[in-house]
């Protein structure tokens, strides 16, 4: 599963936001989208995901460009997660779980055995099975998000994206969070697209990074060879030092 991006640009009214945006997003890649507030991330990220329509440029999803694609066929494509995922009183995880298989129901009809299925594998797998239950208004921040990315894996798409995944968590949930859209990528196949604010994250975690500022992309590439001193102190106007230890990179300022 893969998506590649042709010459999009965007504005809104007349406020161009992206600007002649070529990239390429393989399978079982995991890779961080970066850059400072209003640089064009979540813009990006609704456009690939068919939220927003396209003006200029082309999107294809394995090779099929996404104008041509229903709602449906892109559900089944791509799933995406939000930043801010507003679950109203009286929903259980079951219930927001299960509506990702919205896709594969159709009308009027009820929920097979194989929709099922998928939930209680991504329960499983999100290690939610103990809380299935329970109202997600009861549940804490890490838990919950848990239950969104649970909602993505029961819609069995190829593509995962994500905006801002881990900024309304602690640091331990944070690295629970991370360490299962990795594995997600080298042991289950799946592309994992992220908006990261955290660059010492992106950079450990991520196979490849791109990094933009004012709707343009400033690089892309492999973590380690992308994210240098210049292009941070370039791109959010900060000076920092990269040091380098057992295995991991630290970006200080």
């Amino acid at each position: 599963m893969k998506i590649d991006i042709k010459s999009l640009s965007y504005k809104y009214d007349e406020k161009k936001v992206l600007h002649n945006i070529n990239l390429s997003f393989n399978k079982g890649k995991f890779y961080g989208i970066l850059g400072p507030n209003g640089s064009g991330k979540t813009t990006l990220i609704k456009l690939m995901t068919g939220l927003l329509s396209k003006k200029s440029g082309e999107i294809f999803v394995n090779n099929k460009e996404l104008d041509t694609m229903s709602r449906n066929e892109i559900a089944k494509n791509i799933a995406y997660v939000p930043q801010i995922f507003n679950i109203s009183q009286g929903f259980s995880v079951r219930d927001i779980v299960l509506m990702g298989r919205h896709p594969y129901i159709k009308r009027l009809e009820s929920p097979s055995l194989e929709d099922y299925e998928k939930v209680e594998e991504a329960f499983r797998e999100t290690n939610l099975t103990g809380l299935r239950d329970r109202f997600v208004n009861e549940l804490s921040g890490g838990e919950t998000q848990r239950v969104i990315i649970a909602r993505a894996l029961a819609q069995d798409t190829g593509i995962i994206v994500l905006d801002e995944p881990i900024s309304q968590l602690d640091i331990h949930y944070q690295h629970e969070i991370i360490r299962f859209l990795k594995y997600l990528c080298e042991v289950k196949g799946r592309t994992i697209i992220a908006s990261l604010h955290d660059i010492n994250v992106a950079v450990n975690y991520c196979e490849e990074v791109v990094v933009m500022k004012e709707g343009v992309v400033k690089a892309q590439g492999k973590a380690f060879d992308v994210v240098t001193e210049g292009l941070i102190e370039e791109v959010y106007d900060l000076k920092v030092s990269i040091f380098d230890g057992k295995g991991r990179r630290y970006i200080g300022w």
